[in-house]
């Protein structure tokens, strides 16, 4: 019995179908972040801004919270800077999220970048040192 034979472009169509399912599979995992304290955004940003949500939602969800938007230079993307407090370890973790847009203004994506605290809070404020009097020296006698 002899071996089927595939012609050169059913092998090539066929590579290029599984090459294009693997890029595919591997598109919905790049903009999950690995780093535990930056889940927390990763949760909130993905619960409120599903993927389709009109930039002008966006940009409100992002004003009423007060995050700083960067300027990206295009049009297609919006960056904004979100401070947050992880609430395991009650230390804050700043991430720059930076949101796609397709050419209708949906969001298409998210990424999450962790990035230095910009603005540390502020230690608790202790009172300012108070002038201690001179010590009376007793008069010469």
């Amino acid at each position: 019995m002899r071996s089927p034979q595939y012609s050169s472009s059913m092998r090539w169509s066929l590579f290029a179908w599984m090459a294009v399912l693997w890029l595919l599979a591997g598109c919905g995992d790049t903009t999950k972040v690995d780093d535990p304290q930056l889940k927390q955004i990763q949760e909130m940003v993905d619960a409120q801004l599903p993927p389709g949500t009109p930039s002008a939602l966006v940009t409100q969800f992002v004003n009423a919270r007060g995050y700083p938007i960067e300027p990206s230079g295009r049009t297609d993307r919006m960056v904004v800077v979100i401070r947050h407090i992880d609430t395991e370890r009650l230390k804050p973790v700043t991430a720059r999220v930076t949101f796609h847009f397709d050419s209708n203004d949906k969001l298409l994506k998210t990424e999450i970048v962790r990035i230095f605290n910009q603005n540390p809070i502020p230690p608790a404020t202790q009172p300012e040192p108070q002038p201690q009097p001179e010590p009376i020296t007793p008069p010469p006698q």
